[in-house]
């Protein structure tokens, strides 16, 4: 234990000075200037991957030995060989992949439109389809029927958007605020000139009255002539001009025709209307940025991103071959499509206005090379695309063999033959077992150390990941000096979860992105921070580790130490769990900071009393509080969903939120096998652990009194996954995920204690421990 609390004090004394992810730490370069001296120009290119296009080689040549080939909108391969001016960009400009997801799983060419329109997510409703579930979620269908389902983008009519007055409804029942020509009406208030060059141009830029300000060309079906209407506009002064490219996905009417001019366009054909676009702006002072707005197939991907010409922020003063990155995801060559709409107005120089959610795209990385940039870009989108069908088998093999270890444990705990020595054997088995299967899940994020992604397949890859870094933390919690100890083994794998998750959260959080139990960018939920799996993983993580060193110093009559330690290890937990930036976890502190003071009031002797609990929590609020307003006090760009949440408040929009959180907990607690595990889980416990086994007396009980800071830590975790649950979104995960942790680990405990209390029989001792003597 000695040598566990001096890796865990040298480690955190490293987290305090670690530097955080380039992503995060650009974050003061990445200030909105005045704007670039040259016009604007937008592509949308609806469908387009990075992995449809072939890189090219200085000379402009295809690097054809490398091409990935990708998937056409029916599947079949697309030549990827024959995109010369996409590859050059892939090459030279500042690339990104874009979390196109809007409500649905699956975007259409319409929702990524609106979504540039109104700086936040929208579902152009698909016909048949509800637009809103009960439960205030958006209905989710299967995605290939939304996709199929995906209505036409018309051109305007006298400069009037035709379909204008659905978007309207729509974004008037789904649960995003979405305001509709958010765009259009701040570019018009700033006096911007505009122009539009195909549909979702124009609904980009439409006013909220659906109306366009500047002219409108109907989108040209030879790449010459789309050149031309750009090169035109921007030669008649158009500021910013918005270029629909046409879509990988053929768009039907709403009776379900597909017209002729909404036919699916090929990677070919969109790399030859982005390089006449390129070629007609021909000037070095003009920004363009290519963007990939929607899904092309029934499989949710990554879209691409491509920026050249002059950054009004970031790390450079231009996008060229650079990694870009927003804000609002934190993580170097990530964006969502919310965030484009910001991009235009910091670039023009425009002020933002209040209601966009997303962050301007901006330079993070100037210094790798084209290769690099492309591995990365590359890695992002396979690496989340890969792990998806993966994530729900694990958790229903991760919640099953929890179920077989509580079985295991029954028939362990309970065994009467064999005498002292074999009964020894059994639990130094179910000890083994159980530090094993506590084990996994910190193991399911050291994976994204191995790019298993690569590899073929990368499911199998994946698996063999998790189970060799498994066996490393287990290695480490088994034979380490702390083994003997019933808390040992306990506080080695506590202290490795929780430190591994801090200095992933301090580094960027890159390695929970695209693990099984971290957050997918596809998904585009969260990209950065702790999440209700991560949390709960980390909170209990930090609270055993506590826990453990409590136990060691109480032992050694030092209390006060004792004490000390638990406050020290709850502040830290805390405050990287909820500062903005780093955990950005607004649901995070109103349970760590109770559970901790209930740990450290129990570790110092003093009793719990309801004067006692009433300062606990207004305590708690203050931090959180605190927190928040520290966070809404920063720039809108700037803040996380803490200080978004600050901003509700005073919008009057609070209730909303809470019945959301209540509602998406219910439908968790019956719709999801977390919801089953958790009532297991406590009554494996309670009648398992805390029961006398038919050979002796309760595992647990046996553990508290070996380590009474154990009794201690238990009732302040129960705290912990009580409070996280009533506070966060689908918060049902924070016990079920913990349990996965907690309860393994107290089953090693009592299964170590029985060990020792079997091995203490006269005449049953080890024959090494007997000739020692």
């Amino acid at each position: 234990m000695p040598a566990l609390l001096a890796l865990v004090l040298a480690l955190l004394g490293g987290l305090a000075g670690a530097p955080a992810a380039r992503a995060a730490g650009a974050a003061e370069e990445r200030s909105a200037g005045a704007g670039v001296p040259g016009p604007v120009v937008l592509v949308g290119v609806p469908g387009l991957r990075w992995g449809d296009v072939t890189p090219v080689d200085g000379g402009g040549t295809p690097l054809v030995e490398e091409a990935e080939e990708g998937d056409g909108p029916g599947g079949e391969p697309q030549d990827a060989a024959r995109t010369p001016v996409l590859g050059a960009l892939l090459r030279d400009a500042g690339v990104g992949d874009v979390a196109v997801r809007s409500v649905t799983a699956s975007a259409c060419p319409a929702d990524g439109w609106l979504a540039v329109s109104s700086g936040s997510r929208v579902l152009d409703p698909r016909p048949g389809m509800e637009v809103a579930a009960a439960d205030g979620e958006a209905a989710e269908p299967d995605p290939q029927e939304v996709l199929t389902r995906c209505t036409t983008v018309r051109e305007p009519v006298d400069g009037a958007l035709p379909r204008w007055p659905v978007y309207e409804a729509a974004a008037a029942e789904q649960p995003y605020d979405a305001r509709l020509g958010l765009l259009g009406d701040a570019l018009a208030d700033a006096g911007t000139a505009t122009a539009s060059v195909g549909p979702g141009a124009a609904v980009a830029l439409a006013t909220s009255d659906g109306v366009l300000t500047g002219p409108h060309v109907p989108r040209p079906r030879e790449p010459e002539a789309l050149g031309e209407a750009v090169g035109g506009l921007v030669a008649d002064g158009a500021e910013l001009v918005v270029v629909d490219a046409g879509s990988l996905l053929a768009d039907v009417d709403p009776d379900g025709e597909v017209p002729e001019e909404a036919s699916a366009s090929t990677v070919e054909q969109l790399d030859a209307r982005v390089g006449a676009v390129l070629a007609a702006v021909g000037d070095e002072d003009a920004t363009v940025l290519v963007a990939s707005l929607a899904d092309a197939t029934s499989t949710a991907h990554l879209g691409a991103f491509a920026a050249v010409g002059p950054a009004a922020g970031g790390v450079a003063d231009a996008y060229g071959a650079t990694l870009v990155g927003s804000l609002s995801t934190r993580q170097d060559g990530l964006l969502q499509t919310t965030d484009l709409a910001p991009t235009l107005l910091v670039t023009l120089g425009v002020d933002a206005p209040a209601g966009l959610v997303g962050a301007p795209v901006l330079p993070v990385d100037a210094s790798l090379d084209a290769a690099e940039r492309r591995a990365v870009v590359l890695d992002l989108a396979r690496a989340a695309l890969e792990v998806r069908p993966v994530v729900g088998p694990f958790f229903y093999a991760l919640y099953g063999s929890q179920l077989l270890l509580y079985g295991a444990a029954i028939v362990a705990l309970r065994r009467r033959s064999g005498g002292p020595r074999g009964r020894r054997r059994v639990l130094a088995w179910l000890r083994r077992v159980s530090v094993v299967g506590a084990s996994v899940p910190v193991a399911t994020f050291l994976a994204g150390l191995v790019p298993w992604w690569r590899a073929e397949p990368s499911a199998l890859a994946l698996v063999a990941a998790v189970a060799g870094w498994t066996a490393v933390v287990a290695a480490v919690a088994l034979l380490g000096p702390w083994r003997r100890s019933v808390v040992g083994p306990l506080g080695a794998v506590a202290a490795t979860t929780a430190l591994v998750l801090a200095v992933d959260v301090v580094g960027g959080s890159t390695l929970q992105l695209s693990s099984l139990m971290g957050p997918n960018p596809i998904v585009a939920g969260r990209f950065y921070g702790l999440g209700n799996p991560p949390f709960a993983l980390f909170s209990t993580g930090c609270l055993l580790l506590a826990t453990a060193l409590a136990a060691h110093l109480v032992g050694r009559g030092r209390r006060r130490a004792a004490v000390a330690a638990v406050a020290v290890l709850g502040a830290a937990c805390a405050v990287l769990d909820g500062t903005p930036g780093l955990g950005s976890d607004f649901g995070g502190p109103p349970a760590i900071v109770p559970a901790f003071a209930v740990l450290a009031l129990l570790v110092a002797g003093v009793r719990i009393t309801w004067r006692r609990v009433l300062l606990i929590g207004g305590g708690t609020a203050v931090v959180m509080a605190l927190l928040a307003t520290l966070d809404w006090l920063r720039a809108p760009a700037d803040r996380t969903h803490l200080g978004r949440f600050v901003e509700t408040v005073l919008d009057g929009g609070a209730l909303d939120v809470v019945g959301r959180k209540i509602s998406a907990n219910l439908s968790v607690l019956t719709g999801n096998p977390q919801g089953l595990l958790v009532p297991i889980a406590a009554l494996f416990v309670a009648f398992v652990l805390l029961r006398p086994g038919a050979s002796g007396p309760p595992a647990l009980t046996r553990a508290f009194d070996r380590a009474p800071a154990l009794r201690a830590g238990f009732a302040a975790w129960l705290v912990l996954v009580l409070i996280g649950f009533a506070v966060n979104d689908s918060g049902t995960s924070i016990p079920a995920v913990a349990a996965t942790l907690m309860v393994p680990l107290l089953t090693a405990a009592g299964a170590r204690a029985l060990e020792d209390d079997a091995a203490a029989v006269p005449g049953e001792r080890e024959p090494a421990a007997a000739s020692s003597r």
